[in-house]
Formats: structure tokens, sequence, C-alpha cells
């Protein structure tokens, strides 16, 4: 198995220096994918209305081997129920 680390970009750099070890690509794809759509989950639930994110996926020797970039917006148009 091979480690590989999920650098975020969301405004400010967030190195993995942890990393997780994946035996292939579908893997890693799944581990990014997964990790990108709580970060979304948990921005836009917390009434951030716009967010943009880019993950870049690095193996042991530093080289990327996934990129993968997201921006979400939410736009209210009512502001209660019974509006």
């Amino acid at each position: 198995m091979a480690r590989f680390f999920f650098n975020l970009h969301d405004g400010v750099d967030l190195p993995d220096n942890v990393g997780s070890e994946h035996s292939d690509m579908a893997g890693v794809r799944g581990e990014a994918v997964a990790f990108l759509t709580e970060r979304v989950r948990g921005n836009l639930l917390d009434k951030k209305d716009h967010a943009a994110w880019l993950l870049s996926v690095t193996d042991e020797s530093k080289n990327t081997v996934l990129t993968l970039t997201f921006s979400a917006a939410l736009q209210v148009t009512s502001e209660g129920l019974g509006a």
C-alpha cells in the first residue's frame, strides 16, 4: 500500500502531514470525493453562502496524483417558512 496526502486550499493552505494508505487510485479518488463532500456540507450548513476548494493529492514522493476543485454557492430566497 502507498501513502497519499490530501492537501486542502480554501483561502489558506491546509497540508496533510499524516496521509492515508491506499492500494489503488480508486481508493484515493473515493477519499478525495468524500473529504470534499463533507467540507462542502459543513460550510454550507454553517451559513457560509459561498466557498471554493482545491484538493491536491500527492504521493510519498510529493508528486501530485489527483487534483479536485469545487465551488458552491447557496442563495436563500425566503427568510421564513411561512413567507
